[in-house]
């Protein structure tokens, strides 16, 4: 029997290795890493694979919060987070409801108390704001896709996106990652920021991860419009490290990103001065945000 790596949907069976006979002869790296999983499965390449599909409606929410200078108002800046989560799924430790306090609940409750709060007590904005709420994300950055391709207002309108997701106030705020520091002014800007409120600002520390697009800020990015992304920090090495690790593997997609996990409130409250300071500093200085020259996300640029 001959085994080939190809697109064929392969069922796989337990199976006792003493009951599979036949693997790949060549020496070869593919044939051996076959022949581990031979040992183990059955393999039938002629078996059919059904994909089972449902058509769902889910909405994005956007409002606008009008600037007041005549040249600049009909710009705008954008606040960005996602509503959705994973719902209902496979129990862990009998709790089926994945509820996403943090991811991304924490930053659905930014948007809507910035949006409040200048609703309230407004600041002389220059630019526009949109504080957008956005479908979807966890099944492909799906609601910020449709938005940045058909927006609700015009789209060389939008001069900027700073997006929130999964911020992570479980450490207390002195180092500030700032997704995309590198690629324009509007990450120099948060830096500066940053920098003001004597938090130390840092690039991504893990940068494989590939962090900067896999949120929805990438759709904004590929329209050409400058973003970021900003969480609370760590340096490598450090016990914060091992803190963030530890959630990634106990809370990341689990029941237990709930309202009854630790979080630091003065974290949380100092990250959203900073993400207030930067949304009303971009929406008021004169010039728009500009991809750097060496940047490799400048190529989606207009200009």
């Amino acid at each position: 029997m001959k085994l080939l790596a190809s697109n064929w949907a392969w069922l796989l069976t337990p199976h006792r290795p003493n009951n599979f006979s036949r693997v790949p002869a060549t020496p070869s790296r593919k044939s051996q890493r076959w022949e581990k999983t031979a040992s183990r499965f059955l393999i039938f390449p002629w078996a059919n694979a059904v994909i089972l599909t449902k058509s769902l409606e889910s909405s994005n929410i956007v409002a606008k919060l009008p600037g007041s200078d005549p040249s600049l108002k009909n710009e705008f800046v954008v606040l960005s987070a996602h509503i959705d989560h994973i719902g209902i799924g496979a129990p862990i430790n009998g709790d089926r409801i994945y509820n996403g306090a943090m991811d991304d609940g924490s930053g659905s409750a930014l948007v809507m108390d910035i949006a409040a709060s200048l609703k309230a007590h407004p600041d002389k904005i220059r630019r526009s704001i949109l504080f957008l709420l956005v479908t979807a994300e966890e099944k492909g950055l799906l609601g910020s896709k449709y938005f940045a391709a058909h927006p609700t207002v015009a789209a060389k309108s939008i001069i900027a996106d700073v997006n929130v997701d999964m911020f992570l106030p479980i450490v207390p705020l002195k180092i500030l990652k700032v997704g995309g520091l590198e690629e324009s002014d509007l990450g120099s800007r948060a830096a500066a920021i940053a920098q003001a409120m004597g938090i130390k600002p840092i690039a991504d520390p893990e940068p494989l991860r590939n962090t900067f697009i896999r949120s929805d800020q990438y759709n904004f990015i590929r329209h050409g419009v400058p973003a970021v992304k900003c969480d609370v920090g760590f340096e490598l090495g450090s016990p914060e490290q091992k803190i963030f690790k530890d959630w990634l593997t106990n809370r990341y997609h689990a029941p237990s990103d709930d309202v009854n996990q630790p979080v630091d409130l003065q974290s949380a409250a100092s990250y959203e001065e900073f993400t207030r300071r930067l949304l009303l500093e971009t929406a008021n200085i004169p010039a728009r945000p500009r991809w750097k020259p060496d940047s490799f996300f400048r190529r989606y640029a207009a200009d």
